[in-house]
């Protein structure tokens, strides 16, 4: 038996990094450090979830051949069908719905747990079957720093390698856990900004997360507060006379009414609301305009009603410090999953097309129509959010791929409640996850490890991974079982696929910050390229050097507002409850609850709370409590901890948090309240 090296990307967090799949016959032994590539961007280390990377693809729950629902939705029972079977009833229904309610009434979920090219492939079959209404679960990731930057910048993309948090002079994380959701690019390369360039670090988060260790200064706002301390930030900053003047002079607008929104909200004001000491936010206002800084934001930022307003003050903080277009800074948005990329770059969303044109854009359909061969709707589809609210009203089939809304989603027992309306139900997955069993379909595909294709880091890395195992069963790559579907839909023409290759030259020619990224450059360069990459070999490692992505090349400064949680702590519900991740689990646990490694060592919830709290409700470590919302209630065990700030308590979100959690929207984004709800805490008596 020959053991084969087959270099892949790491399917969990969007650092990008690489190993060696051991490989014999098609099953994974183990996983082997790549140190022969020092450009890529681990560097030959692996976190605990690399190294476990593969072991979720061997478990025996592994879907293996189409399902079809024989019980009633949501309890799970179904009976094995062919794929001709399955392709059949699927198509049949498609057609149905379009004939009896237009194909308006249908919506298609992609995920960033699959390829560059299965994203594209996904927006491409729901174009073609009629529908925009296009969406993927990384709406409740980045629908709050992406807008915003794009609004100030053009477009939300990384600025900067991650070489250059190394170099930065002061790392700035807010939301953010990095030391525990990207260990690797934290020991890399902010621990190597603090340890070996002597930099300073600021950490913004109600929570002393593992990297705070290295804070020179930690401000700690109640939950969905934070708002109030970047507009104080603004405030000093400006105030004071610490922008870049020359920089906000030449290279942005809109700085009297940015200067104009901020001037009531003081330092003083803001530590009414937040809890942070009014001369901690100057100290640190001070700080990021003194020195080249690194932003480091995540969901902390994005996870909120208010969150566009946050992330529009803290992109304007990094313009008029100037601390963009050069070297040694960064900002961005990180994406919690490996291709949350592949899903935005391929224009997953509601108003777009892969080309990054509004669909509203009739030159751009029309380019596209050239292209793919047959009609684009005109009109803006429904994002996530108002896809489940409309369902058994203008939704009527959803075609969900690699998404586990039902257990991610806010307040998810009214989602289930929703799915379970639906008229018809697909979902592509590889595990019969909560949300696939309210399928009326579902269709086993295979896993990361099981298949070839392309993946996008958070430093807008593309690089190609590669298929070290065969998948289980009948088990198809999504690819394959989308370019089928669309044949017995009577689009085969317009899907001639026969390998990933053929699909991404396609995206070469289709995309044009991918025209690069060829499958030939790829394949002889495993550190990738950055896009934008007009030609193989010239990515595009620091953006706007030269301008922004705005139509007069400026930063467009936006005025910014106080807006408060939708939810506040009163006397019924006291706390302010949070959610964070753990370095051993990743999104609904999915495929880390299925890796033996990681399940052992991280078995289970639990609940932080500050000592105070917990002596005045009597409750010790390990004690059982009842955490209520108003949404409903869960038992965890206690974690007495000075970790979390008094009056604030804070649990994983990877098993039931989100039962708990705000489906209030924000108006323009869509995006929940998932990280700061009113709760009250109860010990149980066992």
């Amino acid at each position: 038996m020959e053991e084969k090296l087959i270099p892949v990307v790491c399917p969990w967090c969007s650092v990008g990094c690489r190993f060696y799949a051991v490989s014999v016959n098609g099953y994974i032994k183990r996983v082997e450090f790549d140190y022969d590539h020092p450009k890529i961007p681990n560097r030959g280390k692996l976190c605990p979830k690399g190294v476990a990377s593969y072991q979720f693809i061997n478990s025996p729950k592994r879907l293996k051949k189409p399902l079809k629902r024989v019980g009633a939705k949501g309890e799970g029972k179904f009976e094995e069908i062919s794929w001709e079977e399955a392709y059949r009833i699927i198509a049949s229904k498609i057609k149905e719905i379009k004939e009896t309610y237009g194909p308006e009434a249908i919506a298609f979920l992609s995920s960033e747990k699959i390829t560059l090219e299965e994203n594209y492939l996904i927006h491409k079959l729901s174009k073609a079957v009629g529908t925009n209404h296009l969406d993927f679960p990384g709406r409740y990731c980045q629908y709050s720093n992406s807008p915003a930057r794009i609004a100030v910048f053009g477009t939300s993309a990384a600025t900067n390698p991650f070489e250059d948090v190394a170099k930065a002079e002061l790392v700035v994380v807010w939301g953010h856990n990095p030391a525990e959701t990207a260990p690797v690019f934290f020991g890399q390369y902010v621990e190597k900004a603090i340890l070996d360039n002597g930099a300073e670090m600021i950490v913004v988060d109600p929570r002393a997360t593992r990297g705070h260790k290295y804070a020179s200064l930690h401000l700690k706002p109640y939950p969905g507060t934070d708002l109030a301390v970047a507009l104080a930030m603004l405030n000093v900053v400006i105030g004071e006379e610490l922008y870049d003047k020359e920089f906000v002079q030449e290279k942005t607008t809109g700085f009297d009414k940015l200067k104009g929104s901020v001037e009531e909200y003081t330092p003083e004001w803001a530590e009414k609301i937040s809890g942070v000491p009014a001369e901690d936010i100057r100290k640190a206002a001070r700080l990021i305009a003194s020195k080249r800084t690194a932003f480091l934001v995540n969901e902390g930022v994005n996870q909120h009603v208010n969150g566009l307003n946050l992330a529009l003050a803290i992109a304007n903080l990094i313009a008029i410090t100037g601390n963009i277009g050069k070297e040694g800074v960064w900002s961005g948005v990180f994406p919690g999953a490996q291709c949350g990329f592949c899903s935005a770059m391929t224009g997953i969303a509601p108003n777009k097309l892969p080309t990054g044109k509004p669909v509203t854009d009739e030159a751009g359909r029309e380019e596209l129509e050239r292209l793919w061969g047959f009609p684009i709707p005109d009109w803006v589809g429904f994002d996530l959010t108002t896809m489940v609210r409309e369902i058994g009203n203008r939704i009527r089939m959803m075609y969900i791929v690699g998404g586990n809304i039902a257990k991610s989603m806010p307040n998810s027992g009214w989602v289930r409640e929703q799915l379970e309306k639906l008229d018809f139900l697909v979902v592509q997955d590889i595990f019969l996850t909560e949300t696939a069993k309210y399928a009326d379909i579902v269709l086993p595909a295979a896993a990361w490890f099981e298949k070839t294709g392309t993946a996008i880091s958070a430093e807008r890395r593309v690089q190609r991974t590669y298929k070290a195992a065969e998948a289980p069963g009948e088990a198809k790559p999504d690819w394959l079982i989308l370019v089928e579907l669309a044949r017995e839909l009577g689009f085969g023409e317009f899907f001639k696929y026969e390998h990933p290759d053929e699909i991404l030259k396609e995206i070469n020619s289709v995309i044009p910050v991918f025209k690069g990224a060829t499958p030939e450059y790829l394949a002889e360069h495993p550190e990738g390229c950055f896009f934008p990459c007009a030609e193989p070999g010239e990515g595009t490692k620091i953006l706007f050097k030269n301008g922004f992505k705005t139509p007069d090349g400026k930063a467009h400064l936006q005025p910014v507002d106080w807006r408060e949680p939708p939810e506040m702590p009163d006397s019924e519900y006291p706390f302010w409850l949070t959610n964070f991740r753990l370095v051993g689990h990743w999104h609904t646990n999915t495929m880390s609850g299925e890796s033996p490694s990681l399940e052992k060592r991280w078995p289970e919830e639990y609940l932080m709370i500050n000592p105070k709290d917990a002596r005045a409700l009597g409750i010790k470590s390990g004690d059982l409590v009842k955490v209520s919302t108003r949404r409903g209630s869960i038992l965890v065990k206690a974690e007495v901890t000075d970790h979390v700030r008094e009056g604030v308590i804070a649990m994983p979100w990877h098993w039931q948090a989100n039962f708990l959690t705000l489906d209030e929207i924000h108006e323009k984004t869509k995006m929940a309240e998932l990280k700061a709800v009113a709760a009250k805490v109860e010990k149980v008596e066992e």
